[in-house]
């Protein structure tokens, strides 16, 4: 039995069978466990749709089958791929503390819409109307840095300051988003059931990080791990980030034969002319 395998099994009931593993699941696995992502909530709290998903139970505490866990990250991460490498534009979502700072850093480096502050009711089921409170805060922001304020009174622009301080705060993660997005990647489900519920009437494709004591069924994609531990939060990112890097690189690679097929019908064409 190889190291990971040890390491998982002594973990889980006697009755999970652990198959063969490649060397890199293994060492997926090994830093999965080293990260935390095993931990799931308190056995009262567990969702009764979970329960595939499940090894054991250890003081109360269920202890999350990783190779579920795994294999549902590399389906989610498959699917994150394909949209990426189709042009399509993930919204990223997470608002609670343990979360905020990996949804912030993966959406700033794609330059991905996010939210991190507060789900807004209608986000995605009442596209139009926010998209027409985004346009408004960009119209303030231009008017602001041109000076056209500068024409309304003191008591005026500080009630207009402070309206664009509110609007900063529930839509500056998203004034990139002219469209719907292809999918939504949700960390922590429990705390973002209203996202994941309009993604599924818009939909919108979901991927999402969910524990124990969350409805598995309210997304395409869930990825049960344990979502209160930075650790567990930051592998789940990187293996997002790798994702989305390898997406875009195909996307690319894509746009390079097609750019080179179409050259190559031109040329042929006008081979033809000539004859």
């Amino acid at each position: 039995m190889t190291e990971a395998e040890k390491i998982l099994t002594s973990s889980t009931a006697p009755e999970v069978v652990v198959p063969n593993l490649t060397p890199e699941e293994e060492a997926v696995l090994k830093t999965m466990m080293e990260a935390g992502l095993f931990y799931g909530m308190s056995r009262s709290k567990t969702n009764p749709k979970i329960k595939e998903y499940l090894s054991t139970t250890k003081s109360g505490i269920e202890i999350i089958n990783l190779i579920e866990t795994l294999k549902s990250l590399k389906a989610a991460s498959q699917v994150l791929k394909d949209k990426v490498r189709a042009g399509g534009v993930p919204l990223i979502v997470g608002t609670t503390p343990a979360v905020k700072p990996a949804v912030k850093a993966l959406a700033l480096k794609f330059g991905y819409p996010s939210v991190t502050e507060r789900w807004l009711g209608g986000t995605l089921t009442n596209f139009k109307t926010i998209s027409s409170r985004v346009q408004y805060l960009k119209k303030l922001r231009v008017d602001k840095e041109s000076g056209r304020l500068d024409k309304y009174t003191k008591k005026e622009r500080v009630n207009i300051d402070r309206e664009m301080e509110k609007l900063e705060r529930l839509f500056s993660g998203i004034d990139n988003m002219d469209k719907l997005p292809t999918v939504a990647v949700i960390f922590d489900l429990k705390n973002h059931e209203t996202a994941a519920q309009e993604a599924k009437k818009s939909k919108v494709t979901s991927i999402a990080i969910s524990n124990t004591n969350c409805d598995p069924d309210l997304v395409d994609y869930p990825i049960i791990c344990n979502d209160r531990n930075i650790q567990s939060i930051n592998f789940i990112a990187s293996y997002f980030e790798a994702a989305i890097t390898e997406g875009k690189r195909e996307a690319l690679a894509d746009a390079a034969k097609a750019e080179v097929k179409a050259e190559l019908k031109t040329e042929v064409k006008k081979e033809d002319d000539k004859s």
